[in-house]
């Protein structure tokens, strides 16, 4: 009977200890909790996501796990940090609705010892639990398809390998000093820290790492493409203080501290190995997240703290996965800035320049921008990932040469790079107008003398035109451009014009435009001629004959002095016009200079115009002093009064050797010549000799017969005293017969 009991006994004891290994843990925490479903979650939601099998054998994970392939896990606990507990190393996982265990294959457990779920959605396939160790004693559980679940991991794998890949495109050629791996600053992003000895390795052994300040650092990227790592007989060091020497080791089983120096370089700490088949830890804790989706993960102790992307996962030796979650906000979007351009004219950084094209490239000369500057010469990019960018003009502003040269620009985080950027100025573009000034009535007169002024687009005044005799005017070199032509002063005559011209100069062209104006009516005026003596003005001219030309030398009127000396022309248009002379007035020179008058609109223009007297026409005569018998005998000596006819004297003659004298020249006209001395032995010529100096005989030539004193009258050709004679006789008869009478 004892025997029996103990059998009994000892089979019970058996049954309970296999009825608790297979008891799948749900903590009092979960109390209240539902199975509503948001989502499967994204990548950051897990803190480890296995594409292959999970076998672990003791340990833990503090956050949530995603298993593609079968999961075999004794004495294991998932989502530890759910607890609450002051042990947690990582942050404390939270129940938002998302899945704590993913499981896409079966779950079975190889060992006595326990499985816990501490709290959240258990997401798997019906197929997933085929011993019911899960479904026996938890029951917030969702079943989905294995073709969604793996679909969701398909996107894990591809957000890993973009990950890898862009890991593998940061470089660096400035290592720092007293750091492992010859970790720097990253060439084209200075937020960013890169490792530079990691790759070309194929096992790869890490112990000690020193790791540089990250505080104003986005990430620190670990990366090598050897196929096995090894972490082992090491710790992580940081510089903490930031004196360039990394002496404090990074904690990885201290109890979560948000305040920690640490806290933050979890999330900014990334190992990457593309490559690797296999990762083995040895009591090693790997800071931060390890993306290595094609290898075994291999533990022997020590834990990630992190999130680890691998293909397998053989946990034992109580390796943990602590809480930590990459930055993955910042990591898809970058630490960020912008560049601000100023193009300005390079030798006036006043004048701002609008419409400057750029191309923004980054470090693998892809265009990821453009810039266009505006009406105050500046230009901001949209936020750009902090690195290194190189501007390239593609246009330059008009009439500015295009910038050969780029521009490096760095761009820095949450910052705006202002560059300043001159452009030399073109030689403008020339171009010139043309105007043909017409008359609106007849296109073939061609009017001259019309100004415009040349109007820029700002309303400047750039230039004049003015007309010639052709109605033409050409322009200075103007820049290409639209003007305006304003007309100042019309052409003589013609209406000015309202209208303003518009003009486009172009480039190496003369822009003809013809524009007419409109005739006014004539304005008319006229001249009044007073021709007077140089010497006396007060001696007025008749007869003065006078053409009137105008501007073109055309006659277009004449003017003939009266006997006051006036001529009034007829009505004239207002204008320039010339008076020649073509005839003096009698005995008056002809005025050779020409007398230039300006005609005004309904006046009369008084013109005085003075012509010298020319000097009178003058004769002589010659004298010829014969003896009355014997003309060939020429007497001297005798004396000749010449008087003119108011019998003023005007010379004495006395004749030479040979009988003769010639006057001086005299005016024109009569004169009296009267002997007042004989010769000797001759008698005086008792009547005066008239004689006349005309324009036809010039000269006269006299002979004057003298006779002895005998009485004997010469003969001199004309009455001589003859007349006097006989008049004395009847005078004397007269007397002597009254005489008689009286004494009778």
């Amino acid at each position: 009977m004892r025997l029996q009991l103990k059998l009994v006994s000892i089979h019970f004891m058996v049954l309970l200890m296999l009825c608790v290994s297979f008891v799948v843990y749900a903590p009092k925490e979960a109390y209240g909790s539902t199975t509503n479903l948001e989502g499967l979650g994204d990548i950051s939601r897990y803190n480890a996501v296995v594409f292959g099998n999970h076998i672990a054998v003791g340990g833990d994970i503090e956050g949530a796990i995603a298993v593609q392939g079968d999961m075999d896990a004794s004495g294991y606990t998932i989502v530890g940090a759910a607890a609450g507990t002051s042990n947690i190393v990582g942050e404390k996982w939270s129940d938002d609705g998302y899945p704590s265990l993913l499981l896409s294959g079966k779950f079975k457990k190889s060992r006595e010892e326990s499985f816990i779920i501490q709290n959240g959605i258990v997401v798997m396939t019906k197929e997933s639990d085929p011993d019911r160790i899960i479904q026996s004693s938890y029951d917030r559980i969702v079943y989905k398809e294995k073709l969604e679940i793996d679909a969701k991991f398909n996107e894990f794998r591809n957000i890993v390998n973009q990950v890898s890949k862009n890991a593998g495109q940061y470089k660096t050629d400035t290592p720092i000093s007293n750091m492992s791996y010859g970790i720097g600053k990253d060439i084209n992003n200075p937020n960013i820290y890169v490792s530079s000895e990691l790759t070309g390795k194929i096992n790869l052994d890490i112990r000690d790492v020193f790791l540089p300040n990250a505080k104003d650092k986005d990430f620190i990227v670990m990366y090598s493409d050897a196929i096995e790592v090894t972490f082992k007989n090491g710790s992580i060091l940081y510089d903490t203080n930031n004196i360039g020497r990394a002496t404090d080791i990074i904690p990885t089983s201290q109890p979560y501290s948000p305040n920690s120096p640490f806290t933050e370089l979890y999330g900014k700490v990334i190992w990457v190995f593309p490559n690797a088949k296999k990762i083995t830890t040895e009591g090693y804790g790997v800071v931060g997240s390890v993306f290595a989706p094609n290898a075994v993960l291999e533990t022997k102790g020590g834990s990630i703290n992190g999130q680890a992307f691998v293909s397998t996962v053989q946990q034992t030796g109580g390796f943990e996965f602590h809480n930590f979650k990459f930055n993955w906000q910042l990591w898809n979007k970058p630490s960020t800035g912008k560049v601000k351009i100023k193009k300005v004219d390079s030798n006036n950084g006043n004048k701002k320049l609008l419409g400057a094209k750029f191309h923004i490239e980054d470090s693998n000369k892809k265009v990821v921008g453009e810039l266009v500057t505006d009406e105050k010469g500046e230009a901001i990019s949209k936020e750009l990932p902090i690195g290194n960018y190189t501007l390239v003009e593609t246009e330059a502003p008009k009439g500015y040469d295009l910038l050969k040269d780029k521009i490096a620009v760095k761009i820095e985080k949450d910052a705006a790079v202002e560059i300043k950027i001159g452009n030399k100025k073109l030689p403008d573009p020339m171009g010139k107008m043309k105007l043909v000034k017409v008359d609106t009535s007849d296109k073939n007169k061609k009017l001259a003398g019309a100004k415009f002024h040349i109007e820029d687009s700002n309303k400047k005044v750039v230039g004049e035109l003015v007309t010639d005799g052709q109605g033409e005017a050409i322009s200075k070199e103007l820049p290409i451009g639209n003007y305006t032509l304003v007309e100042t002063e019309a052409p003589k005559g013609y209406d000015l014009l309202k209208d303003k011209i518009a003009v486009k100069v172009e480039k190496d062209v003369v822009v003809e435009i013809k524009i007419g104006n409109k005739k006014l009516p004539d304005p008319m005026g006229k001249m009044k001629l007073v021709k007077v003596d140089t010497s006396d003005k007060n001696k007025k001219l008749a007869g003065a004959k006078f053409h009137i030309e105008d501007s073109n030398k055309k006659v277009v009127g004449e003017l003939v002095t009266d006997e006051k000396g006036e001529a009034i022309s007829k009505k004239l248009p207002i204008g320039n016009y010339t008076l020649v002379e073509t005839e003096a007035p009698k005995g008056y020179d002809l005025l050779k200079d020409k007398i230039a008058v300006k005609i005004e609109k309904d006046t009369v223009v008084e013109i005085k115009i003075g012509n010298k007297k020319l000097p009178d026409p003058t004769g002589q005569f010659e004298i010829e002093k014969v003896d009355d018998k014997d003309i060939n005998l020429k007497l001297k000596g005798a004396v000749f009064q010449v008087l003119d006819k108011e019998g003023k004297e005007v010379t004495r003659l006395t004749t030479d050797e040979k009988g003769k004298v010639i006057s001086n020249q005299l005016v024109l006209g009569k004169y009296m010549i009267k002997e007042i001395k004989a010769p000797n032995g001759y008698m005086l010529l008792r009547d005066p000799i008239e004689i006349e100096i005309t324009e036809a005989v010039r000269t006269q030539k006299l002979t004057v017969k003298n006779v002895k004193n005998n009485w004997i009258i010469p003969n001199t050709g004309g009455s001589g005293t003859t007349s006097f004679y006989v008049i004395g006789f009847v005078l004397m008869f007269g007397v002597l017969c009254l005489y008689k009478k009286n004494r009778i």
